[in-house]
């Protein structure tokens, strides 16, 4: 028996696997993922080229960076963990957000700040109807992976209708004061800050235009002086 590969089973497809690693995938599903490489947009993390964030007149974001481009695959996996509540995806999509972290570091290597980590929240309808809000579950998993606080920073003012089928004109309209600061939390934050120089991470499942995470970071810089950057499943 110690001599005998352990046997896994790949969190996607199900199959069997010989060994273990950090994913719990399979080898033809590990080589399927997508990854970002190659960052051809310094703003948002975008791997060809924007003409996104040419066109916003403010940006309150240092930068975003995102762990895969969202192809078939990926658009397919968010919809079962995210809509049909497969869960055991939890582990898998927030160890991906990794990736995206090691690109931060890579442009943004502060060795003397400390990293902080928030989400973008659901509203209370939106929660109600999925039972858990994705954005919060990656960000966790990945404060716990990355040892690095996490704080539920922000609520949601008012809901919003999901913005996949938007354009960008009307997402842009849609989330203007759709967020504000959780005080209590914010106060924890001043807390940290005092430690040292503070650098917050804003955890979301996909980066379409960048206008959820632009209103995100404008309500918190508007509250407390902090860079903050965009940390995304995928682009």
């Amino acid at each position: 028996m110690l001599l005998t590969p352990r046997r896994s089973q790949c969190v996607i497809c199900g199959r069997e696997y010989h060994g273990t690693n950090v994913l719990n995938l399979c080898a033809a599903c590990s080589s399927s993922i997508p990854w970002i490489r190659e960052v051809k947009c310094p703003v948002c993390g975008r791997y060809e080229p924007c003409y996104d964030c040419d066109r916003r007149s403010d940006t309150f974001f240092v930068h975003n960076r995102s762990a895969v481009k969202y192809d078939p695959m990926m658009k397919e996996l968010l919809a079962s963990y995210k809509y049909r509540g497969n869960e055991r995806l939890r582990p898998l999509m927030g160890a991906m957000l990794m990736h995206a972290y090691a690109l931060h570091k890579s442009v943004a290597p502060h060795n003397d700040v400390i990293w902080a980590v928030t989400y973008v929240p659901l509203s209370e309808t939106r929660l109600m109807e999925r039972g858990f809000n994705q954005a919060q579950q990656m960000a966790e998993h990945l404060a716990e992976c990355a040892k690095l606080p996490v704080f539920p920073l922000l609520r949601r003012a008012r809901h919003t209708d999901k913005q996949s089928f938007k354009s960008r004109g009307d997402r842009l309209h849609d989330m203007r004061g759709a967020f504000i600061v959780e005080e209590s939390t914010l106060q924890q934050l001043r807390e940290l800050r005092k430690r040292g120089s503070v650098h917050l991470l804003i955890v979301d499942d996909v980066y379409t235009t960048g206008s959820t995470l632009n209103q995100c970071a404008e309500v918190i810089c508007g509250a407390i002086d902090i860079p903050v950057y965009g940390i995304c499943w995928s682009r």
